[in-house]
């Protein structure tokens, strides 16, 4: 408060007008009080010197006797020392015959004193000097006294001017201090009043500078019924309603910001300075491929963490140039090299325009379609294998058909080895087409997933006793291990038995497919941490680390000339992977080229 400088400025202003006031006002009042004070002493001695005149009529008139004149000397004494005055009767010639202080024999002729010769002349005269008797300046006033034979003297009445000086310090002093009094309370009341006044200014600045810093809950307490309190009203209605839009505008941008960040598609925002005011997280992932875009991993960039020149990508950098340019969408995509290898990326860069149709800015929408991309590369792969995959038995039965029908005079012989050959193709498009239907039921997943509680060790006790036939033909060894004491009991799980049990003939199928005479196959089932864990290992040709990571595709074949010849379709894997991950689990390949394969599926167990 006492640093207020409001309250300063104000307050020496009022110090200025009231000490300007008080002395104005004190000079005027004093030299009238004086003047007044001067004419009530000029009309005192007036008043004394008449009635001194009149008292000294008679003696003057009359014969002066010694016992009139010592009369009049007693009767002017007693008088002069009531009224605090010098009295002095003079004859005409000049002749002091009585006085209030002196002895009039004391004294010299008159007639030349200055009053004296003014009261002769005008009948009355005032005059200030020195007193050669009483040795001080004195103020006099004499008075002719006539009758009608003629003038008979004068009477004077004088004071010291001592006196006079005296009444007008001690008349200075009280005004003095009756000013400085009335200035000191005026003052004091002046600060009081003032310190009022700028006490809500003051709160009002301190409270304008919280709301500045974001503290919005300050208000100011009214007290005032007059503009100031209208203002403080005003103000704290003004901080609600900042308070009230400051909290819209943080709850929308954080609504948005969350929108941004949670988007899957990256957004980067940039002004008209090529500066990036705004990248998400997902934006920056797709960059990751640049050296200081890989190191910026936070869940929402700004501006500070995210420059424009960590953007390398040439046909970004165009695309956002083309589009400030011509003012319209520019859409690009990015492929392998460009961003990261293997993805696929849509951008598109939309110029963000202010009412004059002027370029401020730009949004860069980047869409990572590297699944899609994907998806339709399976698509057109999967429409060539599967019409090549048809189209080999269709052209054999179509040929050997056509071959019989042209030869009507065919040996039996032949005409049976044709019949058989069909047979055999019709069986393999037979096989085919079952794994199409199978793999699309299951890709689809348009009906309603079973769960019945399905015995795993039961069901892999049959798929492997159906695999015996084949093995024993191949001359390979086929075991059945399991970590129970007791093969008999049970290891359940959740799920539709006929999808379960093609996932282990398929297992089983290619194991002894793919395992050469004299080889082993094993098969293991366990239950551990609430898992069921399936393993199927062989010693057969095994797989290569190029292969591996594609052998779960459909139509995905290692050595396609021997897979045909094995009969295989190319989609025995991709459906124990479709069958497996909507039981909820998993199918994990370990192998080595030449040193056989294993195959591990873990499905939940059922509690």
């Amino acid at each position: 408060m006492i640093k207020s400088p409001i309250l300063w400025r104000l307050y020496a202003g009022y110090v200025v007008v009231i000490l300007i006031s008080t002395t104005i006002v004190g000079l005027l009042v004093g030299r009238q009080v004086t003047s007044n004070e001067m004419q009530e002493l000029q009309v005192s001695l007036t008043v004394r010197s008449e009635m001194l005149a009149e008292l000294s009529r008679e003696t003057l008139m009359l014969a002066e006797t010694e016992q009139k004149l010592v009369k009049l000397q007693r009767t002017i004494e007693m008088l002069g020392q009531k009224s605090d005055s010098r009295l002095t009767v003079i004859r005409a010639d000049g002749t002091v015959i009585a006085d209030s202080r002196e002895s009039p024999v004391n004294m010299d002729n008159h007639l030349n004193r200055p009053e004296i010769i003014g009261a002769g002349e005008s009948g009355q005269a005032t005059t200030t000097r020195f007193s050669q008797t009483v040795s001080q300046n004195m103020s006099y006033i004499a008075v002719r006294v006539d009758s009608t034979q003629g003038m008979l003297g004068f009477v004077r009445v004088s004071i010291p001017l001592q006196d006079i000086e005296q009444k007008t310090t001690q008349l200075w002093w009280l005004i003095l201090l009756g000013a400085a009094s009335s200035s000191l309370a005026a003052l004091v009341l002046g600060f009081y009043f003032a310190k009022r006044f700028t006490d809500p200014l003051r709160n009002m600045t301190e409270i304008a500078g919280a709301i500045s810093q974001g503290d919005y809950e300050r208000r100011i307490s009214v007290s005032h019924k007059d503009e100031l309190g209208t203002l403080a009203a005003a103000f704290n209605r003004m901080a609600r309603s900042s308070a009230e839009r400051v909290l819209e505008i943080t709850t929308e941008r954080n609504r948005l910001a969350k929108i941004l960040s949670s988007m899957a598609e990256g957004v980067i925002a940039i002004d008209s300075d090529r500066r990036i005011i705004h990248a998400n997280h997902a934006a920056v992932k797709l960059l990751a491929s640049n050296s200081r875009v890989s190191d910026l991993q936070s869940a929402d960039l700004s501006k500070d963490d995210l420059a424009w020149e960590d953007i390398r990508v040439p046909a970004i950098i165009e695309a956002v140039e083309t589009a400030f340019a011509s003012g319209e969408v520019v859409m690009i995509q990015m492929q392998q090299a460009e961003i990261q290898n293997d993805q696929v990326v849509d951008i598109h860069v939309s110029p963000l325009m202010d009412e004059t149709n002027t370029v401020t800015g730009a949004v860069l929408v980047l869409n990572d379609v590297s699944e899609l991309a994907n998806l339709e590369r399976i698509r057109r792969d999967f429409v060539a294998n599967a019409s090549h995959e048809l189209k080999t038995p269709i052209t054999a039965i179509r040929g050997l058909t056509e071959t019989m029908l042209d030869d009507p005079s065919m040996d039996g012989a032949t005409r049976l080895r044709f019949v058989e050959r069909i047979s055999a193709q019709s069986m393999r498009l037979s096989v085919l087409v079952t794994d199409l239907l199978a793999i699309s039921r299951l890709e689809a997943d348009q009906t309603e997933q079973k769960s019945d509680p399905i015995d795993m060790q039961e069901l892999v006790k049959r798929s492997v006793s159906a695999a015996i036939a084949a093995s024993n033909e191949k001359q390979l060894a086929l075991v059945f291990e399991s970590n129970e004491s007791n093969t008999d009991m049970k290891i359940m799980t959740l799920g539709d038995r006929q999808s379960l049990s093609q996932m282990v003939d398929n297992l089983l199928d290619n194991a002894v497919k793919y395992t050469p005479a004299g080889g082993r196959v094993d098969v293991q089932l366990t239950a551990v941490a609430e898992q069921i864990c399936l393993q199927v290992a062989d010693t057969g040709i095994g797989i290569d680390n190029l292969a591996q990571q594609r052998i779960f595709e459909r139509f995905y074949r290692v050595d396609k000339a021997r897979s045909r010849d094995l009969g295989g379709t190319g989609l025995g894997l991709s459906i124990v992977k479709n069958i497996v991950e909507q039981h909820g689990g998993s199918v994990q390949l370990e192998s080595e080229l030449g040193a056989g394969s294993t195959f591990t599926v873990v499905l939940p167990l059922a509690t």
